[in-house]
């Protein structure tokens, strides 16, 4: 359900929360990949909880007031965002989590594979068992988006292009992020494993 002038918002609500969506999402890399309107949104539902508290003026409206409640959500949004990122870089993967997140994915132990596990006698199986500890660790490293990113284009086989749009990002960034996966895999010796 959209908020919009007529359904309780007065005109002058929506484009102070319109302004200053538009000031934070400039600013900010993790608002601007927010949809606007999304944004837009939050905060009036937001502003409408707070707004409940106030004591009704109606001939000095609480604009000032109501900016900085705006600002402040904006701002806790940003914050939000940035604690889900460094959760993500520093949360250990366990071998029994699926990689893509749902409950009936592949998990990381399955794609390490069980047929390639160290047999005696396997004269390229302690090499195999090794590669498989270090694209783990790896993986580990890797953010859940990068992590999803490499579901897609490995085992679901989209090309850049179909992966862009799924993840509704330009390619441009699309191919950066695949330059940071490609350094994580470098960084754990695993180079001469990626395709050029």
């Amino acid at each position: 359900m959209a908020l919009r002038h007529g359904d309780g918002l007065e005109k002058w609500e929506i484009a102070v929360t319109k302004k200053l969506v538009g000031e934070f999402r400039r600013r900010s890399r993790s608002l601007a990949r927010e949809e606007f309107d999304d944004l837009v949104q939050d905060c009036l539902a937001h502003w409408i909880v707070v707004r409940l508290k106030l004591v009704p003026k109606p001939d000095a409206p609480p604009v000032g007031y109501m900016a900085q409640v705006i600002r402040n959500k904006l701002t806790d949004l940003i914050r939000e965002q940035a604690a889900e990122k460094r959760a993500g870089d520093l949360g250990a993967l366990s071998l029994d989590a699926t990689v893509d997140g749902s409950e009936d994915g592949a998990t990381l132990a399955e794609l390490l594979g069980e047929s390639d596990a160290l047999y005696p006698g396997d004269a390229g199986g302690a090499n195999r068992h090794h590669v498989r500890i270090d694209v783990g660790r790896a993986l580990t490293r890797l953010t859940p988006a990068q992590r999803r990113l490499c579901l897609m284009l490995g085992e679901e086989g989209l090309s850049i292009k179909e992966a862009a749009e799924r993840l509704r990002i330009p390619r441009g960034t699309l191919y950066e992020e695949i330059k940071r996966i490609r350094k994580v895999f470098a960084d754990h010796g695993l180079g001469d494993y990626l395709k050029e």
